[in-house]
């Protein structure tokens, strides 16, 4: 499955690696759930599915917080048992997280992470409240527009997370 979102798409192909999941297949795909989760930055509001409400985010806070799951990620991709896959075996979950890192991740944060952060630091009106400060940025909405694609994009990686590796849904109520 293929998911397209304004300039991103995502592979979402996963596969099971054997009918009954180890531990340490599952202890993965829960941390990488659980980073996912609980990372407003990454996955918006739970009462927002179209992941369009930024509200009360500072958005350099929320940069800094995109970044830090990239290194967490990347950690948990280390830990991912490669030494019970075949060669051929392209879709496990170190693949899904590089692709979520490489065609999602990494484009979003190279295009803006830097940009913002110069406008915030050097060019912004520091005298003006954070969130009015912010809404100045001279490319919000493209920003924003963006930040809402990755997260809708996210969104999916969790659910297919919960779906393959039997996790609890810890988003629904």
């Amino acid at each position: 499955m293929i998911l397209e979102r304004g300039s991103f798409e995502l592979d979402l192909k996963l596969i099971k690696l054997k009918a009954d999941l180890s531990d340490l297949d599952r202890q993965c795909a829960w941390e990488l759930y659980t980073e996912l989760s609980t990372r407003r930055a990454i996955t918006g509001r739970l009462s927002d599915p179209k992941c369009k409400d930024f509200t009360g985010e500072i958005y350099v806070e929320s940069l800094d917080s995109l970044y830090r799951f990239f290194q967490e990620a990347r950690a948990i991709m280390r830990k991912f048992p490669v030494g019970r896959l075949s060669a051929d075996q392209q879709n496990h979950l170190g693949a899904l997280i590089f692709r979520m890192m490489q065609d999602v991740l990494r484009p979003f944060l190279e295009k803006w992470h830097g940009q913002y952060r110069h406008w915030w630091e050097n060019e912004s009106d520091k005298t003006l409240p954070p969130f009015q400060r912010q809404a100045e940025f001279p490319s919000h909405d493209e920003f924003l527009q963006d930040w809402t694609n990755l997260r809708w994009m996210v969104r999916h990686v969790q659910k297919k997370l919960v779906q393959v590796y039997k996790l609890v849904d810890i988003t629904k109520k």
